[in-house]
């Protein structure tokens, strides 16, 4: 653990400068629920937020790497997943390029300052930038010290963003259309463009203005926008062409930086979404499985990188036939998994409604409610439902479109039973029927999504349906439990090397 800093690190100057920004930073890691953010070098805390921060929680760290010497480290304490960790290493490294950047600006100076001003000028546009966590108080920074700098009487700069960003200062010359026209054309060329009354007899210039300069702005080797210097009484000449040039591109490294940011922040945004969703998916399925008279019952899900759309259920009253459930809505995201959360919602409203329904009265009344979403949406469901009577042994169900179920009576082979209807979506009613099987001690039936049969390996081999049906074949004498597991443990090893495309999952029903 680190300890208090009680002497100056290399850092220490550039984290006084940029307190704010790292302030910002932290906040940010605060808010997306870490317990601390700190910065820390040579065994020192150098900064930390909040700084009664007791550390209790384990943390992740990313070296800050500055001319390729690890000056420090930035942690981050109560988050460890991996979409944290890659946003850790990415703003790790933006601090370590301004850093850099100070670092080498700051050395310029302190060798030249008394021959080289204009070097001291862009040092401080530089660092009026360089605080800015938005494109519009950063361009309206830039268009403020760029006059100053080139000494124009008035400055504006256009960035073709979505949506453009547009700053003026001290006031606007002209319309914004007549800046965007003219940025364009800076952006379509490539190079600079300089406007003199002389020549075009004042059409073409705001009123009073005598030259107009416009120069690139480029972000990633690619022009982005242009920067705008307007003179009164003077032409631009040499020095000054040199001096904006020399702004803009430090101006392009600073838009670069925060464009580099605001990706991070989005991206992580985007994965931390995703992970909430899949924890919320993951809470929707049951927690605990039911005692039923007559079976054993396992059921499991592994998820692949994405939410998707599969599902299972139990529902199970006293005296009452137990019935259970196994989905796949077509397609992953979040469109998915919100479909899947209402068919899986809907299934079980339509259980309660009937007074003793059977599959098919499930399954036809899901699907006349569901088919003008999945429509829509130009997506479907896959859904098998099964029923089981103890009194009866006999498990009945339907299938509108699932695969794969395999039932293996004891004692004998694996066969696929196949879907009797058309999935959940596809028609305005169901063409779905109830079938019937005896189920008795040893009977085993497995309903799974297709992330089994559909797994692969690194021969882009797909694992089958011929697989499945042999290692049933081979495992059904087992408790569902190990059954279960075989199936996960065998499909993981046939897929070694390949990641998993699909999610897994899977309810194993045996007799007893």
């Amino acid at each position: 653990m680190v300890s208090s800093a009680e002497v100056a690190h290399p850092l220490q100057e550039f984290l006084t400068s940029q307190r704010k920004t790292l302030a910002g930073i932290a906040q940010a890691w605060l808010d997306s629920g870490a317990a601390a953010f700190g910065i820390s070098g040579d065994g020192q805390w150098l900064a930390l937020w909040p700084e009664t921060a007791a550390l209790n929680t384990s943390g992740i760290s990313a070296n800050i790497v500055v001319n390729n010497r690890i000056m420090g480290d930035m942690w981050v304490f109560g988050l460890a997943n991996s979409a944290s960790h890659d946003r850790l290493q990415n703003e790790a490294q933006l601090i370590a390029q301004l850093a850099a950047q100070e670092s080498e600006l700051n050395s310029i100076t302190y060798e030249l300052i008394d021959a080289q001003d204009q070097l001291l000028a862009l040092y401080d546009l530089t660092q009026s930038m360089r605080n800015r966590l938005s494109f519009d108080e950063a361009l309206s920074s830039l268009v403020r010290e760029a006059g100053r700098l080139v000494k124009a009487s008035a400055c504006s700069a256009y960035l073709a963003f979505d949506p453009p960003t547009v700053a003026q200062h001290p006031q606007p010359m002209m319309s914004q259309s007549a800046l965007q026209h003219m940025a364009e054309q800076v952006i379509d060329s490539g190079t600079r463009l300089v406007l003199n009354s002389g020549g075009l007899g004042n059409n073409g210039l705001p009123a009073g203005m005598q030259t107009i300069l416009l120069e690139p702005i480029m972000v990633d080797n690619q022009v982005v926008g242009a920067l705008c210097l307007l003179r009164a009484h003077d032409t631009f000449r040499s020095p000054d062409l040199k001096l904006a040039r020399a702004v803009c591109d430090q101006a392009g490294a600073q838009f670069e930086n925060l464009l580099r940011y605001k990706e991070s922040l989005a991206q992580t945004r985007i994965q931390t979404e995703m992970e909430l969703a899949k924890n919320v998916q993951t809470h929707l399925l049951p927690q605990r499985l039911p005692a039923v008279t007559g079976l054993d019952i396992a059921a499991g899900a592994l998820p692949a990188s994405q939410v998707g759309g599969d599902f299972y259920d139990f529902m199970h009253q006293a005296g009452e036939p137990f019935i259970f459930t196994v989905g796949d809505i077509t397609g992953k995201g979040m469109s998915a998994a919100l479909l899947m959360a209402m068919t899986r919602t809907l299934i079980r409203s339509k259980t309660r409604a009937f007074v003793r329904p059977s599959p098919l009265d499930i399954l036809g009344s899901v699907n006349d409610e569901m088919y003008d979403d999945f429509t829509e949406l130009s997506m479907f469901a896959t859904v098998f439902v099964g029923q089981y009577d103890d009194a009866e042994k006999i498990l009945y169900y339907s299938n509108a479109g699932h695969s794969p179920v395999i039932y293996c009576p004891a004692g004998g082979e694996a066969v696929l039973l196949e879907a009797d209807g058309a999935p959940v979506g596809v028609l305005p009613t169901s063409t779905c029927e109830n079938q019937a099987i005896y189920f008795n001690a040893g009977d085993v039936l497995v309903a799974a999504t297709d992330g089994f049969s559909e797994a692969g390996n690194r021969e882009k081999e797909l694992f089958g349906y011929d697989r499945l049906l042999q290692l049933v074949t081979s495992i059904s004498h087992l408790p569902a439990q190990t059954i279960m597991t075989m199936l996960f443990k065998t499909v993981a090893e046939f897929s070694t090397g390949h990641a998993q495309d699909d999610d897994q999952t899977v309810v194993v029903i045996k007799g007893v």
